[in-house]
């Protein structure tokens, strides 16, 4: 381990933030996994947490410093608050949690401001 920006493990976050906001895109949220006796499932919710968990496994088990850790997550949470601001329905009006959505996008993005702000301000190797 060193003291600079492990590179690799930031793109590997990327990589797998791009993966995880396409469940959320490209799945259908009418498809059920049937496991029979009455269990059913959702597939894209759990897709989504299986995604989830494999974000967080990946962060807990690829050893790096902690800079390379919170610059890749903040990599990620900046990734979800875009996609979040541009493909959510804000103005469909069947929406009823469209005005809650945008209070906490709008705290989301204070959120990566300050999480930007860290890494640019200080003088990281």
């Amino acid at each position: 381990m060193t003291n600079g920006v492990q590179w690799s493990k930031i793109w590997g976050n990327v990589i797998l933030g791009v993966l995880w906001i396409a469940c959320f895109l490209f799945i259908s949220p009418t498809l059920i996994i049937d496991y029979g006796a009455g269990i059913t499932m959702n597939f894209k919710m759990t897709v989504v947490v299986i995604g989830l968990l494999i974000i967080v496994l990946y962060n807990i088990f690829y050893r790096s410093n902690g800079l390379s850790t919170k610059l890749g997550l903040t990599c990620i949470l900046t990734m979800c608050w875009l996609a979040l601001i541009i493909f959510y329905p804000f103005k469909d009006p069947n929406n009823s949690a469209a005005g809650a959505v945008g209070f906490f996008t709008l705290i989301g993005g204070l959120a990566v401001s300050v999480l930007w702000v860290h890494f640019f301000a200080d003088e990281l190797t």
